[in-house]
């Protein structure tokens, strides 16, 4: 080759190296996750988790079920900045999951952001086209479940609202804790002015209610304005004592200026301008996959109300998003959720054996919201999982046969145990079954997570789960 083909050449591979650049730069994928679930389902843990493996890729193949991963092509992956809000403590929280007397971390009171960039060899078949490297940003944030359930109150009034929890604080078990204070409601005067003193107060009172609710015995999850439930302050801001309106009021002579009823409605808008609405429209409105943990297990100890509650709740915050394929064109302006993962946390909390009745009851249990989803085409699919392994199986024999058991530490008391847990229905639970103190499920502390090395044991299909939601962008 002569000097002017070999300087061709070079300016031809150069070209083409840039090119190749600006495809990548061009292809490059950004994926917002929603993490979503009620308080105590196990959001922190999953996203600690998840991040945990991600940043150990380059080490471990501890996600060999992420097909990516077992082809050798994901090539590392590193945290980057999310301007705009508090960074996500993933240190802090891998510190308490590590420590050589591990804890769960604590319950997640603010929002906070992590962003990662994820490098991958593509595949052979698109590679020529594309580029051969590609990264994919996956972002997520983590908040409080408690304000998740704030989240369709931007679909109602003050009225309409007060209507819902009404017909909630009518029912057992709310009716019977709340008696007095639902007394003390009904006795307001919602046409006069506004004793702004006695507003407070019940505004207080029905914050101590819902945080009571939340706790066991009750445990239940279906729980208005969220923000209250966080509120430990003895004088909180006076816009945050929402409560809402029991008694009948008539309509006829509208809403008089500076009454009880002006002052409520004032402060509900309030609420949900300053609080809810923010919330919504600068992160829920934008995701493209969600995956949904729920703790089914708290829902068969604790019994039938808490159960339907539950439920309740689900699909409460299922109306808040937006489902279903859209064209390229619509999706760069209203993006919509195309993939959903349904996720029943604490695998490890039940036998191996028990994994796929796990599968099968979290199907019962969101079968409407599937249906739905499915109506807008929206892929859906149901899986029991554990973000980090706190037990380890065991066997022991009874009456001449063996049993599966768990061996672990309970979370409460730290002492070890090794057990039986017990069954999961594969089929909804009857009124009858509610009475049999049928369900015992038992909380165990975690085991010390590694902060290197990582392994398949330290996880139950978390890595199925990042296939599920993840997989085709590695592609």
């Amino acid at each position: 080759m002569g000097l002017t083909g070999h300087l061709t050449s070079l300016i031809s591979d150069a070209h083409k190296d840039r090119l190749q650049r600006v495809a990548e730069r061009t292809f490059e994928q950004h994926l917002n996750l929603a993490v979503t679930g009620l308080s105590g389902s196990g959001k922190t843990v999953f996203i600690t988790a998840l991040v945990h493996h991600l940043l150990q890729l380059d080490q471990d193949n501890s996600l060999p079920l992420l097909e990516a991963a077992a082809e050798k092509r994901l090539l590392g992956c590193r945290p980057i900045d999310a301007p705009g809000t508090r960074p996500f403590p993933f240190k802090g929280n891998l510190a308490a999951l590590s420590a050589s007397e591990p804890h769960w971390p604590r319950s997640t009171r603010d929002l906070s952001q992590i962003r990662l960039a994820i490098r991958y060899r593509r595949s052979t078949s698109i590679k020529r086209l594309l580029g051969e490297w590609g990264t994919v940003y996956l972002n997520i944030i983590d908040y409080p479940g408690e304000w998740l359930l704030d989240l369709p109150m931007l679909q109602q009034d003050f009225l309409s609202w007060s209507q819902q929890q009404t017909n909630l604080l009518q029912a057992s078990p709310r009716v019977e804790a709340a008696a007095q204070w639902l007394k003390a409601n009904r006795a307001i005067d919602w046409h006069a002015p506004a004793n702004l003193a006695q507003l407070n107060q019940l505004g207080l009172e029905f914050r101590d209610l819902l945080q009571s609710f939340r706790e066991p015995p009750h445990a239940l999850s279906m729980l208005q304005p969220g923000h209250l439930l966080l509120s430990e302050a003895s004088s909180p801001e006076q816009d945050l004592l929402l409560f809402p309106l029991t008694a009948e009021v008539s309509n006829e002579t509208g809403t008089p200026e500076g009454s009880a009823l002006a002052e409520m409605t004032r402060r509900y808008r309030s609420y949900c301008e300053r609080w809810v609405r923010p919330f919504y429209t600068e992160h829920f409105s934008r995701f493209d996959r969600q995956i949904i943990l729920t703790d089914c297990l708290k829902t068969l100890n604790q019994g039938e109300a808490c159960f339907d509650d539950m439920q309740l709740a689900l699909n409460t915050i299922l109306s808040s998003f937006h489902y279903g394929k859209n064209s390229l064109f619509r999706r760069l302006f209203s993006p919509r959720i195309d993939r959903v993962l349904f996720a029943a946390t604490k695998a490890d909390h039940v036998t191996a054996n028990q994994h796929a009745n796990l599968d099968r009851f979290l199907e019962l249990m969101v079968h409407d919201a599937r249906k739905e989803m499915r109506f807008e085409s929206v892929q859906t699919r149901c899986m029991a999982l554990a973000s980090v392994r706190s037990t380890q199986a065991a066997q022991a024999r009874k009456d001449g046969q063996l049993l599966s058991c768990l061996k672990g530490y309970r979370k409460e008391t730290g002492e070890p145990v090794a057990l039986f847990p017990g069954e999961i229905p594969t089929e909804l639970p009857r009124a009858e079954d509610w009475h049999q103190d049928r369900f015992r499920f038992i909380d165990f502390a975690p085991r010390a997570l590694p902060r290197s090395g990582l392994k398949p044991e330290h996880h139950i299909r978390l890595d199925q789960a990042l296939e599920y939601l993840t997989g085709d962008l590695f592609r």
